[in-house]
């Protein structure tokens, strides 16, 4: 029970002893735990609106001027505050918040530029006229980046939803594809994804039919190697692509041939040459061939599936 009450006396008073953050409080500020009034021309209420008409026409510049001009009418005679009305009149982005720092409220806490209110002090007039021009110029700053930020949020979230599509929609990539074109990755997660994927040593499968014979209908399962290509996307959500590459086939039975392929989506159709053996002439073959990766993956989904059905019947 007594180091209860210890306890509860050490936060008692560490509360008592640091600032909260000051704020804007209808027409008045809250300064170091207290309400207080600013002057008149500063009180939030008449300077929006005396700054409503440039800030409606997006004329930021001017309502930082025009706020520096009615600060410094506000803190008449006072001294030492000519850095502070020459940052406002010139922010260049620069954040105006009135932050606490244990028993004291601070405007700008890099150096030199730091002004520091004592709040175990009496504040004199003009401590709370600063804090209050701080205070609108900070709502300035925001009014003035907050469009930026919602651009920047909508293409944050437009390059995550596309990176999202492309993996789980776009041509399946094996690990070493997936390092390729993860080097073409801009390092600002806001910059849009890529619409043009390369393809390096990507297996196939597919059969392969011989032009010349077909009489015979001479047909070969062939596996087939894409040593480099590439695939465009087309319309959004990464679901479709077109694309070509270079091919090197092996088939059952004329051994290895090469070519170019052209790939719709998942299906893929090309054109081999293949050197005849003995007797044989070369011939060029009609490959149609169907994306391995996708395939395989269909078969194991399949396999899933069936192992799921076969767990019901036990």
């Amino acid at each position: 029970m007594r180091i209860a009450t210890v306890c509860a006396a050490t936060a008692l008073v560490l509360g008592s002893a640091l600032a909260s953050a000051a704020e804007i409080r209808g027409d008045s500020i809250l300064l170091c735990d207290e309400v207080r009034a600013p002057s008149p021309s500063l009180r939030p209420m008449e300077a929006r609106r005396q700054l409503a008409p440039l800030l409606g026409q997006e004329e930021f510049q001017a309502a930082y001027g025009k706020l520096a001009d009615l600060a410094a009418a506000a803190l008449g005679t006072a001294t030492g505050f000519e850095r502070f009305l020459a940052l406002l009149r010139n922010p260049q982005g620069r954040s105006f918040d009135v932050a606490p720092d244990g028993n004291t409220e601070k405007i700008f806490r890099a150096a030199p530029d730091t002004i520091t209110i004592d709040c175990a002090a009496t504040l004199a007039q003009h401590l709370v006229d600063l804090s209050a021009a701080a205070l609108i110029a900070e709502m300035i700053r925001v009014k003035e980046e907050l469009p930026a930020a919602l651009r920047r949020k909508e293409r944050l979230e437009k390059a995550s939803q596309n990176a999202e599509d492309m993996l789980k929609n776009g041509l399946a990539m094996w690990p070493w594809e997936l390092w390729l074109n993860g080097l073409r990755l801009s390092k600002k997660d806001s910059d849009p994804l890529f619409r043009t994927q390369w393809v390096f040593m990507r297996p196939t499968a597919g059969i392969e039919i011989d032009t010349y014979s077909q009489a015979s209908a001479d047909l070969q399962a062939s596996v087939a190697l894409e040593p480099v290509g590439f695939v465009r996307y087309r319309g959004e959500g990464y679901s479709h692509w077109w694309g070509a590459s270079l091919v090197i086939t092996a088939s059952t039975s004329r051994g290895a041939g090469y070519g170019g392929l052209f790939r719709w989506d998942n299906y893929v159709l090309g054109l081999t040459r293949h050197q005849g053996q003995g007797s044989q002439s070369d011939s060029n073959f009609l490959l149609i061939g169907v994306d391995l990766y996708d395939l395989l993956n269909k078969k194991r989904t399949e396999l899933k599936d069936w192992d799921g059905f076969a767990a019901l019947l036990k």
